[in-house]
């Protein structure tokens, strides 16, 4: 969610900025005696102290209004995937943690050790791991002694680490053809 705060506040920084500049330009132009050079302000002020706040369009536009900050808030409350995952302290005085990337590269590994295996995709969720083991076809045993395998492989990888919660563990072997 990280990326997603950083471009919706990207966004309404420029849109302030934008906002900015545009008055700015309009005040130097009106001290100089100018025409509005971008906004008619002019026109945009009449419309505005002779429209009442009951009117259709100014509901409208703080319905709009409201509904941005609406998303803007519901962004910022969402809880963000912890970066970090906690092991179990040896000693109360410690704290230690495994990054989410690697812990996926430390199940990967463990996959690929296992004999057949040429390759693993791990994806990490809240509360469960995903590894997608791939064997070329025809070049490993049975794909049920190498899914018990590869899956006793991972979880002992897993159960090694002494996560504080650890997560669930889902193996899935998928045949790739050889070329």
């Amino acid at each position: 969610m990280r990326i997603t705060n950083r471009l919706l506040a990207f966004l309404l920084s420029l849109g302030l900025a934008l906002g900015a500049v545009l008055v700015l330009i309009e005040i130097v132009a009106h001290a100089v005696g100018a025409k509005p050079f971008v906004l008619n302000w002019p026109g945009l002020y009449r419309w505005a102290s002779g429209t009442t706040w009951g009117s259709g369009s100014v509901r409208l536009i703080g319905v709009a209004l409201a509904v941005i900050g609406l998303l803007l808030l519901a962004a910022q409350l969402k809880p963000r995937r912890p970066d970090r995952l906690r092991l179990q302290p040896v000693d109360p005085a410690t704290d230690a943690a495994i990054t989410r990337r690697g812990l996926a590269r430390t199940l990967r590994y463990a996959a690929i050790e296992v004999g057949g295996v040429h390759d693993a995709h791990v994806t990490l969720g809240r509360h469960l791991v995903r590894l997608r083991a791939e064997v070329h076809d025809g070049a490993a045993p049975t794909m049920d002694s190498l899914h018990a395998a590869v899956a006793s492989a991972a979880q002992d990888r897993l159960d090694a680490l002494c996560l504080a919660a650890a997560p669930a563990l889902s193996v899935r072997i998928s045949k790739e053809e050889q070329e």
